[in-house]
């Protein structure tokens, strides 16, 4: 008689899905693939099979395939396609596992759309969950905070995240995402991160990035040109804390000989070496969250400690001349905006050229201190999650009617993506087929989404 496998060596079928929510963006810049399910697939032991299904590429769910268990990861915009994925597989008799940064803080909601619900950081709980589907002992939630505190970042595994995605290599025009820091000691009213990842900041080992960034290249990197290099998009919630651990990060980052983007605080551009650094070491783009170019709404936003409204034309025009495209990231709120205000942000990234900006409607994301604020306030009027794009108004608007307030909001946005706008922002700034490939990409979604809305609200039948 044979003796059992031990639990911990069974042999697991794993299948790991990013949904697509309906009304996700087509201009978002996509990286290859979720960075969630790459992390899970890096915790996973080797003797485990793993498929990832990714939506944002086009990736369809065989609902006939037999696994041990499904997991599912989504982002609120996300969160009604997971369920119905997840209701699907459990049709059929599928063991579903549902996390992420929606599951994370709707677990009552997400609920009766799963067997298991996974609240927070996976790193230290994820063997557990493998080990209990071995043994057939899969427990309803289980939750970061009843494991210990996750100290640093999981190397990513590239090898085994391409041989479980569909994932093909790809020119210097595509991302490849990865994390050199995770967390930040900020508390941005509207973000996420201090309630999930946390504020303790955590940085990769030298020796552990160099060699992910040399496998990735490998194994998802084909060049177009002798010059070409590959594009990886950081990741991180924030790189720039500590000057001193930024430059070192820079100096190592330039030794990989790639080109990158990354999400930015911007007191960390009024230092002119910084720049420098980032632009020697590849640096072709960084994403700035602005949120406005009014100081009393930066100030009611939490932000008036980090950014000053008055510097940011001066700042953007000094990247620009070093070499370094400014993404700026602006919100619009109802309470705090008038029309006025919106013509004057249209000004202003008009006239300072900005790359690529981005407007988004003031949206309270559950587990920001936004939404907990709101929802106290009974100041969320829409909850159809498939709405929470940044694109619609789901809060109270006192002082404007909804439908004409996003209008103009969605009309203001367009006009940022004039074709004199983007003749001027490609002729001024670097990288110049980056900037007329993008602008035009969100030019077009702009243009849909507002025909859509117009459409919908019969807003051109009125005229």
């Amino acid at each position: 008689m044979s003796n059992p496998v031990p639990h911990s060596k069974k042999s697991l079928r794993l299948l790991l899905v990013a949904p697509k929510g309906r009304k996700d963006s087509k201009s978002n810049q996509k990286p290859l693939f979720n960075m969630a399910l790459g992390v899970l697939v890096s915790l996973t032991p080797e003797h485990h099979h793993i498929e990832i299904i990714d939506e944002h590429f086009g990736d369809t769910v065989d609902y006939s395939q037999k696994y041990d268990v499904v997991g599912i990861t989504s982002r609120t915009i996300d969160a009604k396609r997971s369920y119905e994925i997840a209701d699907e597989f459990r049709k059929r008799g599928q063991k579903v596992i549902l996390g992420g940064l929606h599951v994370s803080f709707n677990a009552e909601e997400a609920a009766p759309h799963a067997d298991t619900l996974v609240c927070g950081e996976a790193e230290n709980l994820w063997q557990t969950i493998l080990d209990d589907v071995a043994s057939n002992t899969l427990k309803a939630s289980y939750n970061s905070k009843d494991f210990p505190q996750v100290q640093e970042i999981v190397p990513l595994d590239y090898e085994r995240i391409a041989k479980a995605s569909k994932r093909t290599k790809v020119d210097g025009t595509k991302s490849i995402p990865i994390y050199i820091t995770r967390g930040c000691p900020f508390e941005c009213s509207f973000c996420v991160t201090p309630n999930f990842t946390g504020k303790l900041y955590r940085a990769q080992k030298p020796e552990d990035l160099i060699k992910q960034i040399e496998t990735a290249k490998r194994v998802f990197f084909k060049a177009k040109g002798k010059s070409s290099k590959p594009w990886f998009m950081l990741c991180d919630e924030n790189l720039g804390v500590s000057k001193k651990r930024l430059w070192e990060t820079l100096d190592l980052i330039k030794e990989c000989n790639i080109n990158f983007s990354v999400f930015f605080s911007i007191n960390f551009l009024e230092d002119k070496e910084t720049v420098r650094k980032l632009v020697a070491a590849g640096c072709i783009m960084v994403l700035v969250g602005f949120e406005s170019i009014k100081q009393s709404t930066l100030e009611a936003y939490n932000k008036g400690h980090v950014n000053s409204a008055d510097q940011f034309a001066r700042l953007i025009e000094e990247c620009r001349q070093a070499g370094l495209n400014v993404q700026g990231n602006f919100l619009v709120n109802p309470d705090l905006d008038s029309y006025e205000d919106m013509d004057d942000l249209v000004k202003f990234v008009s006239k300072n050229n900005v790359f690529m900006p981005i407007f988004q409607i003031i949206t309270p994301y559950p587990g920001t201190s936004m939404y907990w604020e709101y929802k106290n306030k009974g100041l969320i009027t829409d909850e159809d999650w498939d709405r929470y794009n940044a694109m619609n108004l789901v809060i109270r608007s006192d002082k404007y009617d909804p439908v004409e307030f996003q209008h103009k909001f969605m009309t203001s946005y367009y006009k940022a993506y004039t074709w004199k706008n983007i003749a001027n922002r490609v002729r001024r700034n670097p990288y110049k087929l980056l900037n007329l490939i993008t602008s035009l990409a969100f030019r077009k979604n702009l243009r849909e989404q507002l025909d859509t809305f117009e459409e919908l609200h019969h807003i051109k039948d009125k005229r």
